[in-house]
């Protein structure tokens, strides 16, 4: 450690001592580690957002989504509830063809509209089952993130006339699988659950549409479906960023922004309370984040149980996980840059190798007298090649912070099109990479150098 410690301070001397020759010959090494190490942070950045936002559609990595399709009837539905209706079926249907024949079919639309009665009855009770199953596989294998969801028909009151929004219906928790932001006012809470008046998060543009620019406090909404009744909106949501990237043109030709849709959050329990029992409702879907190292597991476990009860195939189950190629792209993208910056530096480091070498030319007397007073031929090598190290990495040092500096102030929305949920720290990897490309750099330039330094004899050195 003295031997290393003696060398690196020895080099830290020499370059000191050059240091308008280091300056001038590590110029393009130092814009080189700049420019590498600003991409490769902006890549990771990128490869973030994009992760950020497929989380907001798909759910966090390792996030399980299942929908069932029942393939078997439900065992314990009342048989003699189900042969009376089959009967009154039957019966409407005789009375409709006897009729038919005197007064022009009336009875045939009575025993349609007795089939469409129960086919509701019949779609009610199933999706009761589902939903009945989802609540209980939570509660028996106790999963901490889970959330249910559905799309609903929501058509609310606005100044201008009543307008269709897209809405679905969601658990508290679903904003813990898709990390949605809320910009105003706040999420659902469990309390909500209570309440008479649904509560919603909506997007910028239903509050927009409404004339309120700012959401100071809970504002209700009258809604026609999908019963009548008044919503309460308790939050707002950030403008949707595909939005941003979208163009239309105008009455007068010209391209502007598309505007942003209507969307709209709606808290699946406070919702179920004010519709009445028999309203068609789309069947649930369960999501589970089960994480990377538990999706496999978790995936087996919800088809097995859920086919075990519906039927062989009633379950389909799927992971954001599969075919999910984000990361391995990011990775890709960095070693391409790495390389590139490389190939850089070295191009930068060519002018190095040749200042080093006329420098070891000028003190070769210096390495004689060293070598006379028993400094050993691995001493002189080392301590000519760690020059170059140094100077090398006070050039990284130096392109590390143009790198820092130029990520705090980059636009990532004009560059990435999206502003991430959190902007991230400057990206540790992208510093280490830039700094150990450097330090390797360095050394390259150095070998030659210091090989011709050890092979120069005590001898002729003196005499030189």
């Amino acid at each position: 450690m003295a031997e290393i410690f003696g060398a690196l301070t020895e080099a830290w001397g020499q370059v000191r001592i050059g240091k308008l020759r280091v300056l001038l010959s590590l110029v393009g090494v130092a814009v080189a580690v700049a420019a590498m190490t600003f991409v490769i942070a902006l890549g990771q950045v990128a490869v973030q957002t994009i992760q950020d936002l497929n989380d907001q559609i798909s759910g966090r990595p390792g996030t399980i989504s299942l929908t069932v399709t029942p393939k078997k009837a439900d065992e314990n539905a009342p048989q003699d509830e189900s042969a009376d209706q089959g009967t009154g079926q039957s019966d409407g249907q005789s009375d409709g063809q006897a009729s038919a024949a005197s007064q022009g079919g009336a009875g045939a639309q009575g025993g349609a509209g007795a089939q469409n009665a129960t086919s509701t009855v019949s779609s009610s009770r199933q999706r009761e089952r589902i939903s009945t199953a989802m609540d209980d596989f939570v509660k028996r294998y106790q999963i901490k993130h889970s959330t249910t969801f559905y799309d609903v028909p929501l058509r609310l009151a606005f100044p201008e006339g009543p307008a269709k929004v897209t809405s679905t219906a969601v658990s508290s928790q679903y904003r813990v699988l898709h990390r949605t932001q809320v910009e105003q006012g706040r999420w659902f809470r469990p309390d909500d659950s209570d309440d008479l008046s649904p509560s919603l998060v909506v997007s910028q543009s239903v509050l927009q549409r409404m004339g309120i620019e700012k959401l100071e406090a809970p504002v209700t909404v009258e809604a026609y479906a999908p019963v009548h009744t008044t919503f309460t909106i308790v939050g707002v949501l950030p403008p949707d960023p595909s939005s941003s990237m979208c163009f239309e043109q105008n009455e007068q030709g010209q391209t502007v922004k598309c505007a942003e849709p209507l969307k709209a959050y709606v808290l699946r329990d406070s919702l179920e309370q004010v519709l009445p029992k028999d309203y068609p409702l789309p069947n649930p879907t369960l999501e589970i984040w089960a994480g990377k190292s538990g999706d496999p597991q978790m995936r087996t476990l919800v088809r097995n149980d859920f086919d075990a009860e519906f039927g062989a195939g009633s379950a389909q189950v799927r992971s954001n996980l599969q075919g999910a190629g984000a990361g391995n792209q990011g990775d890709t993208f960095i070693r391409v840059v790495t390389a590139a910056g490389i190939f850089v530096m070295l191009l930068g480091a060519l002018s190095l190798v040749n200042i080093s070498l006329v420098t070891v030319r000028q003190r070769i007397h210096e390495i004689g007298v060293r070598r006379s007073f028993g400094a050993t031929s691995q001493r002189i090598f080392f301590s000519i090649m760690l020059e170059s190290v140094v100077a090398t990495v006070i050039a990284g040092l130096v392109g590390i912070a143009l790198a820092i500096v130029a990520m705090r102030y980059v636009p990532l929305v004009a560059i990435l099109g999206a502003e991430p949920l959190v902007r991230p720290p400057f990206p540790m990897t992208a510093a280490l990479i830039g700094l150990i490309s450097a330090a390797g750099v360095g050394s390259l330039a150095g070998i030659v150098p210091a090989i011709v330094a050890v092979r120069i004899r005590p001898i002729d050195a003196i005499r030189y």
